[in-house]
């Protein structure tokens, strides 16, 4: 699957709808976004939701698995800045930055008054578990861990015993924290065998939650510099993402500003 890397373009319609890709992004605030859950569940077959941001936006020019993965999703959800300052330069008005770090202990809060079951998977051996306990006790919720395998590739068949725990779990959501593209590229290359529930890749959200990693104070993540302060803490593991991909999205911004005009011309 070959695409061209023009056609990666953050659109806004008529109606201030915004569109990457070619694909609509949520629009409204967490209240709103619970509500699109609610409608969604009790689940009769297994949803995706992606969180993208700057880098998945840049991949997506180049990996067309996760540009199909993206395209297949059923609700995709700005973490990501500048994602939403340039849709809102181009009109989209109820774009807002939903980040995985805080979709995580808001749905779990939210599942503790619907009865939702919730599961965890992902993260660095006894992260998981880590982050379950916390937020369990937290929430007073039905919230598990699945631990998951080290696996070489999505459809490496180690992720089948993910599988199995799951559909013994009869989750109604499950956060799904492998770190992009892979937990993105995983739920769509299973979803025909993953049991019915809301699929939400969340990456670093369970090292959030554990307490293994800090988030940036909200001073920091209100000007959209958080990235700064992921990569003071883990340079070597970040520094290609942030100082070499993410420039990157400066081509995307220009060609989407520029089609812009031309449509309006």
């Amino acid at each position: 699957m070959s695409r061209d890397k023009a056609d990666v373009l953050l659109t806004v319609d008529a109606d201030q709808r915004a569109y990457l890709a070619g694909h609509e992004l949520f629009t409204g605030d967490f209240g709103a976004l619970l509500d699109h859950i609610d409608d969604l569940l009790p689940a009769t077959r297994a949803y995706a939701v992606m969180t993208p941001n700057v880098d998945q936006t840049v991949n997506l020019r180049d990996n067309a698995e996760l540009m199909a993965a993206f395209a297949a999703a059923d609700l995709r959800i700005v973490d990501g800045t500048p994602l939403v300052m340039l849709g809102r330069a181009l009109g989209a008005r109820g774009l807002r930055r939903l980040t995985g770090a805080d979709l995580l202990p808001t749905t779990i809060a939210h599942a503790a008054t619907r009865g939702w079951r919730v599961v965890v998977t992902g993260g660095a051996p006894g992260v998981s578990e880590q982050a379950v306990e916390h937020l369990a006790s937290t929430y007073k919720a039905d919230v598990t861990s699945v631990p998951f395998p080290k696996i070489s590739a999505p459809d490496d068949p180690a992720g089948a015993e993910v599988i199995d725990a799951l559909t013994a779990a009869r989750p109604d959501v499950v956060f799904v924290c492998l770190g992009s593209p892979k937990q993105d590229v995983w739920i769509a290359q299973w979803r025909d065998k993953l049991p019915p529930a809301l699929y939400i890749g969340a990456g670093a959200a369970v090292d959030f939650a554990a307490g293994v990693k800090s988030r940036a104070p909200r001073a920091v993540q209100a000007v959209g510099a958080e990235w700064l302060y992921r990569l003071g803490q883990e340079p070597r593991r970040l520094a290609k993402r942030y100082l070499q991909r993410g420039p990157l999205f400066i081509v995307i911004a220009g060609r989407s500003a520029l089609a812009a005009l031309r449509g309006a011309s």
